[in-house]
């Protein structure tokens, strides 16, 4: 199957697949998400909480849908997409994190302008798949981009504290002029660099404009914000065996501090 591809990763850190997903593999994936986020909307107790963030349907995310529902799966691994990444990523791909976005009708729902995980600069590059399950608009909460922003690295950001979208951006050197609503058909897919700065603006509308949305990233470093690392491509011996080639000497004092590094992060990005 053949997609049309637009705009360009180098020039503007971003690309739009059109037509990815047919509305044979989105309709039941709506009756599912619509029963899930009912679900959520209860409150009640989460038994992935021991691994997974909880969900927030007070500001419309639902986390670690991959890891928790088997249905995910298909639109995760879905060659197209992977078949795009690797053009940045390579051939070996892993799945660093995954949910799903929403704009829930009479909620604070907007999400002002930021760089995907802009706390953990030390990592390796993410690139972001943004899947529409609804048809997603200028009105309806399309994703806002800065063409050509990931360009100047990881910009000065602040952190408001009690929000799910808490690391900002200081917008007030950003060229506004540029900005770039990218409007999707269901099926169709927005890959971008986590420099890329983008958010969205608050929507009202009778659709949720369901989204999901996988970040991916190279074997550069394998390691998870939680759960267990997931290989969606490739992580075959012949590539292992290029990365990981020096011989396994233990080093408990220092395996232990990584692991305490990492929880570190990890707990500060809650």
């Amino acid at each position: 199957m053949a997609v049309n591809q637009e705009f360009d990763f180098e020039k503007d850190g971003f690309i739009v697949l059109r037509g990815v997903f047919s509305e044979q593999v989105l309709a039941p994936m709506r009756v599912l998400l619509a029963d899930l986020i009912a679900y959520a909307d209860h409150n009640y107790d989460d038994p992935f909480d021991r691994y997974y963030l909880r969900h927030r349907a007070d500001q419309g995310v639902l986390y670690d849908l991959y890891q928790r529902h088997p249905e995910f799966t298909e639109m995760a691994k879905n060659p197209l997409i992977l078949d795009a990444l690797e053009v940045v990523l390579g051939r070996d791909i892993l799945l660093y994190e995954n949910s799903l976005v929403y704009k829930p009708k009479g909620k604070k729902n907007g999400v002002p302008f930021h760089q995907d995980f802009i706390s953990r600069s030390d990592e390796p590059l993410k690139f972001i798949a943004w899947m529409a399950i609804d048809r997603v608009t200028k009105t309806g909460g399309a994703l806002k981009v800065i063409p050509g922003s990931h360009r100047n690295g990881f910009l000065p950001w602040f952190r408001v504290k009690g929000e799910t979208h808490h690391d900002r951006v200081d917008a007030s050197g950003l060229d506004l002029s540029k900005v770039h609503h990218v409007e999707l058909e269901p099926g169709d897919v927005l890959i971008f660099n986590q420099l890329v700065v983008h958010g969205s603006d608050e929507a009202h509308t009778e659709s949720m404009r369901l989204v999901y949305r996988v970040s991916y990233q190279s074997f550069d470093e394998i390691f998870v914000p939680r759960g267990a690392p997931i290989v969606v491509r490739g992580g075959g011996a012949d590539s292992l065996s290029r990365r990981f080639n020096k011989p396994f000497v233990p080093q408990r004092k220092s395996l232990l501090r990584r692991a305490l590094n990492r929880l570190g992060r990890s707990l500060a990005s809650v």
